[in-house]
């Protein structure tokens, strides 16, 4: 079992992971010409998604007693909290949507359609790109439900979540590359990524499922073990293809979970204020960046350092603001919402 002490680590590493997200959303780097510096970032940047769900996978294991299909209910409990939370942030993010929708120029019709798949199928609404993390955690909970209930173990599960994952990566490799199939398998691509797009929805599986095996075997990786075995995998992603290189990416965010989990930080309040900050950051900021770009700028989804900062700052400020407010009388519902 892995000690509670050595959660702090994660809890710093979700705020910088946080951060990636933002980065991603608003491309700090975009003027920069420096192949290798550009590489790193998008190495970091890479982490941010997977990190955090192997994150949720181990934290809900770790406190499951064993046998993990005797206590299904705690499943239960972080399903509904998440599908609470996937729906309560997509109907915040809503008034960016329809403003997202205008600006399409589709009829009514077809935006309805369109929000209607986007909101079960894919997660990734107009500028509400992030809440595809909710929507594949769902996904992932879902089906890992399932099999534990049948009585699967972890490593089962794990083999099972690896194939999904496997199936979801070829079906976007055969969609680059669709002259090389026709008939029935081609319609059947073209199916799956107009109700799917990449599939992203299928990630969370293999992520969550990495989590519980961390949780279930207590594994841990000596650091400096887990840095050359990171530098080695990326090294190696110099001269393999993009989809070997997503391939690997749930080997190496495992190695770099299950390294941080012998980084041993002293105790602190202000481990579980990153925490928090990191879960208000995740789901705010684009909130944030559209009423910069959109409303102040006039310049909708400008990229920039400029929009990275302003993002950040008060994603961070807004993130303080509500876990100050959520511990006063009559706004402990907002607890429910993180």
């Amino acid at each position: 079992m892995v000690s509670k002490k050595n959660f702090n680590s994660i809890d710093l590493w979700k705020l910088f992971m946080a951060v990636a997200v933002v980065a991603i959303h608003t491309n700090p780097i975009v003027t920069w010409t420096n192949p290798a510096a550009v590489g790193i970032v998008v190495m970091i940047e890479e982490w941010a998604v997977p990190f955090f769900f192997i994150a949720s996978g181990f934290f809900l294991f770790y406190h499951m007693q064993k046998p993990y299909k005797e206590n299904i209910r705690r499943i239960d409990g972080y399903l509904w909290k998440i599908i609470k939370m996937y729906c309560v942030w997509t109907l915040l993010s809503l008034p960016v949507t329809i403003y997202g929708y205008r600006i399409s120029g589709n009829g009514l019709v077809s935006c309805v359609l369109s929000y209607i798949k986007y909101f079960l199928f894919v997660g990734k609404l107009y500028n509400s790109y992030h809440l595809w993390y909710l929507l594949a955690l769902i996904y992932a909970l879902a089906a890992i439900r399932f099999l534990v209930k049948r009585g699967l173990k972890p490593m089962a599960v794990s083999a099972i979540a690896f194939v999904v994952y496997a199936v979801s990566e070829m079906m976007v490799w055969l969609e680059k590359n669709i002259d090389l199939i026709g008939g029935v398998a081609q319609k059947l691509v073209f199916l799956y990524q107009y109700v799917f797009n990449s599939g992203g929805v299928f990630a969370g599986m293999i992520y969550v499922s990495a989590g519980m095996l961390i949780a279930y075997y207590g594994v841990r990786i000596p650091k400096w073990i887990g840095v050359c075995a990171i530098i080695a995998i990326n090294f190696g992603k110099f001269f393999t293809q993009a989809e070997i290189s997503r391939i690997i990416m749930p080997v190496e965010v495992f190695i770099l979970f299950a390294s941080l989990l012998t980084v041993e930080l002293k105790d602190s309040g202000i481990w579980k204020t990153c925490r928090d900050i990191s879960t208000v950051v995740y789901l705010s900021h684009l909130m944030i960046f559209s009423i910069y770009t959109i409303l102040i700028l006039g310049n909708p989804n400008k990229l920039g350092l400029d929009s990275f900062l302003v993002t950040l700052i008060f994603s961070i400020l807004n993130a303080l603001l509500l876990i100050r407010i959520q511990k006063c009388r009559g706004f402990e519902w907002i607890r429910h919402i993180l």
